[in-house]
């Protein structure tokens, strides 16, 4: 009975034991199940590989994008030639969550995904779209000439194929900026957006026979500028809220197909489609236009800085006027020849026009300014030389002379003339630069020096000394003569204590004498000073002053 009870128990801890067993295997088996979907749901999906080869067969979690559109999908253009952004760089489309990750194009290849075609249908279909990758040098040069500005090029080529105007979708630029770069530096919004829209017109001038399409009908553009981490966050945030948002759906866009074949049919039709956006042509055009810029108008750099120079001195360039229009003329001449391969290109051609209008204000910015200058020194040379006459007609025939005001009228009219003549070397007729308001402007000035010069401070002056010079007017010795002149000096010093002195003088022509009386002689300190004698009681000094003139 012992042993039964026993082997019982051995029995029931043996399939306590296999029951153990069970329970752990089963979930070790979910736990790895759970994890291997898990990993399903976490990993991306590629659509398109590295090489431009479509994936047929990828297809999307059924929980990525709602059937309805309403959770947004938000497209990320990358940049693959920009080292160090803050948005990496990839080099195949992929399906990350809710967001499109797609390389830009590059300058360099024009096949595949080089040419920005996944980036322009991951751009087609979402509802918003982050072009990253772009640096301050990128929009300060212009974006059409970047890689950038092709990857915008493909992606307004795709959307106006596609013909889905009228639900627009929210493009942010993305402008990256070192952390550590001076904060002076500014973004020009504007500037960029005006940018854009000559990229969007310039596509659409190509592809649509008939175009009045304008960008606010496919995208409203954005630009944020990124300089940390923190700004990427944000600007993802504000993309998802806008894709969230969005009157455009990607359900619209896709209709009743899924996500991969509407994406798989938008890239088919890209791949065969003629390439509207290689910009390599236009970039070189566009870089020859500027180093056209530079060279032309360092070509007139060294003409302009002498004459500047001249006029800082206070001198009149000569010939002005001729010199300056013959220096425009031949400065668009070189920039038209330089340029004249990028005219036949159609975004190249209206850059190289805004290129040559820059030029163009520049100069005439410079030669107007030399042009003010010029005339200003003119007007203070003539206004200085018509006040020196009027000081000469003064010392002449005075300010009290009836015929002053008449006489002077005349210097008026010769200095208006001169004016008027020097002035006319100055025009420069082709910049509406002429002497008619400045010959106006001097000939009230010089009405109103002839009128007020009687009280200005010069003539005041002139007058004074006119006076001074009458009033101490001195006869100049006619001859040399030889003066003789005796002064006689006498001291009486009769007896006494001191208490009687007195003093006579006479004068005679030259001659003077001086007589003197003090009763000192028997005071002991005047004793004392004779060596304890009296003193003489009549001393008698001669002096004789002779002055010669020659």
């Amino acid at each position: 009975h012992i042993l039964c009870i026993a082997v019982g128990q051995s029995i029931n801890r043996i399939q306590h034991t296999m029951t153990m067993s069970r329970s752990k295997g089963a979930l070790a088996l979910l736990l790895l199940s759970s994890f291997l979907s898990s990993s399903t749901h976490a990993a991306t999906t590629t659509l398109v590989d590295s090489t431009g080869s479509l994936n047929k067969a990828s297809t999307l979690p059924p929980t990525t994008f709602k059937e309805d559109g309403s959770s947004g999908v938000v497209a990320l253009l990358t940049s693959p030639g920009t080292t160090g952004s803050f948005f990496p760089p990839v080099t195949t489309v992929i399906v990350d969550g809710s967001i499109l990750k797609a390389p830009g194009a590059s300058l360099e290849e024009s096949t595949g995904l080089a040419r920005g075609i996944g980036a322009a249908a991951a751009g087609t279909l979402a509802d918003a779209v982050v072009l990253g990758g772009v640096t301050m040098g990128d929009v300060e040069g212009g974006l059409a000439g970047t890689r950038h500005g092709r990857t915008l090029a493909e992606l307004f080529s795709s959307v106006l194929q596609s013909k889905k105007s009228g639900s627009a979708s929210t493009l942010i630029v993305a402008v990256e900026e070192a952390s550590g770069a001076s904060s002076s530096s500014s973004l020009d919004a504007d500037s960029i957006k005006e940018n854009i829209e000559e990229i969007f017109d310039g596509v659409a001038a190509l592809v649509l026979p008939k175009n009045e399409e304008e960008l606010s009908g496919y995208f409203n553009v954005e630009v944020a500028l990124v300089k940390s981490s923190e700004d990427v966050t944000k600007v993802m945030d504000q993309a998802a809220k806008a894709a969230a948002t969005s009157t455009k759906s990607s359900s619209s866009v896709m209709g009743s197909k899924p996500f991969s074949t509407a994406f798989s049919e938008i890239y088919s039709t890209l791949s065969s489609s003629p390439d509207y956006a290689d910009p390599t042509p236009v970039a070189e055009a566009i870089l020859a236009c500027n180093d056209a810029y530079s060279r032309a108008f360092g070509m007139s750099r060294a003409k302009i800085a002498s004459w500047k120079h001249r006029a800082s001195r206070g001198l009149l360039v000569d010939k002005f006027g001729m010199n300056a229009d013959s220096l425009l003329q031949r400065t668009l001449d070189l920039f038209d020849r330089d340029t004249m391969a990028a005219a036949g290109l159609p975004s190249a051609g209206e850059q190289r026009l805004v290129i040559r209008q820059r030029l163009q204000q520049r100069m005439e910015k410079t030669l107007n300014d030399l042009f003010d200058v010029q005339m200003g020194i003119l007007e203070k040379k003539t206004l200085k030389k018509f006040n020196h006459s009027l000081l000469k007609k003064m010392s002449k025939d005075g300010l009290d002379s009836a015929q002053f005001f008449e006489d002077n009228a005349t210097a008026l009219r010769t200095a208006l003339f001169a004016f008027e003549t020097s002035a006319a070397l100055l025009e420069i007729p082709s910049l509406s630069l002429t002497k008619s308001n400045a010959v106006r402007d001097v000939t009230g000035k010089l009405n109103n020096a002839l009128m007020t010069f009687p009280d200005s401070p010069a003539a005041k002056i002139k007058a004074m000394k006119k006076v001074e010079q009458t009033v101490s007017k001195k006869k100049k010795p006619s001859e040399g003569s030889i003066d003789l002149a005796l002064d006689v000096v006498a001291m009486i010093r009769p007896d006494g204590f001191g208490n009687l002195q007195g003093f006579a003088g006479y004068q005679l022509g030259p001659h003077s004498v001086t007589v003197g009386c003090h009763n000192d002689a028997d005071d002991p300190q005047v004793i004392a000073q004779f060596g304890g004698v009296r003193p003489p009681f009549i001393r008698v000094q001669p002096k004789l002053k002779l002055e010669v003139e020659l």
